[in-house]
């Protein structure tokens, strides 16, 4: 058994069957990345603010993630190699995380980064939530999608914060040249507060074509 092959049999007894690996810009040097699909049902429940079941679910799915990427790094440790989780939400503060869930994630090939920043798996759509782990055991890379999200701009019109600029990502480009993250957060802190202290508000996701198709097949 490979180490590809040894990682993913660790996440698919957990019930997780998107698995990637990626090259990164990290001392380590690799990146295992996992994704988990959200409830289609509690995330078209969102309207024009999120929904206290919203915010119960990112929190139990953020639970979950950061207790199987452990359960994973326990056993690449066990093999003599070093690891690092990169908790669901884990961040360094100013809305910066330790590592972008999103780089590794679309480096292993497992979707691509839309106008909102989301990142959109191409078997789940944006309705899901990440996990990194970072280490240096050697793995057989995946090769990133030639997407975008073309001429749409839905996310963009439906942002109640503005906070969307509507630009194709690619590489090389900042996420201050598509999304305000600042903006998204006190949007959320000022008018969400009631629902999960404006944590969460999910109408990107809701609103995006790609959910829709998803939950349409």
């Amino acid at each position: 058994m490979n180490n590809n092959e040894f990682i993913k049999e660790i996440f698919n007894s957990e019930g997780i069957d998107q698995v990637g690996f990626s090259k990164v810009d990290h001392e380590l040097g690799y990146a295992i990345s996992i994704v988990f699909p959200l409830s289609r049902y509690v995330i078209d429940q969102i309207t024009d603010q999120p929904t206290f079941e919203y915010f119960h679910h990112y929190r139990t799915v953020n639970a979950y993630i950061d207790r199987v990427l452990l359960r994973c790094g326990l056993e690449i440790a066990k093999k003599g190699h070093k690891y690092i989780c990169v908790g669901a939400s884990q961040s360094t503060g100013g809305c910066v995380s330790y590592f972008p869930h999103k780089t590794a994630a679309r480096l292993s090939g497992l979707g691509y980064i839309g106008k909102s920043c989301l990142f959109i798996s191409e078997k789940y759509g944006p309705a899901v939530r990440l996990g990194t782990i970072l280490t240096d055991m050697p793995f057989e890379v995946g090769t990133p999608l030639n997407k975008d999200c073309g001429s749409c701009t839905i996310c963009k019109e439906k942002c109640p914060a503005m906070a969307i600029y509507g630009v194709n990502y690619h590489q090389g480009i900042t996420r201050e040249e598509m999304y305000d993250a600042n903006a998204c957060s006190q949007y959320m802190k000022s008018q969400f507060q009631h629902i999960g202290r404006g944590s969460v508000c999910g109408i990107c996701i809701k609103n995006c074509p790609k959910h829709k198709q998803i939950n349409n097949q």
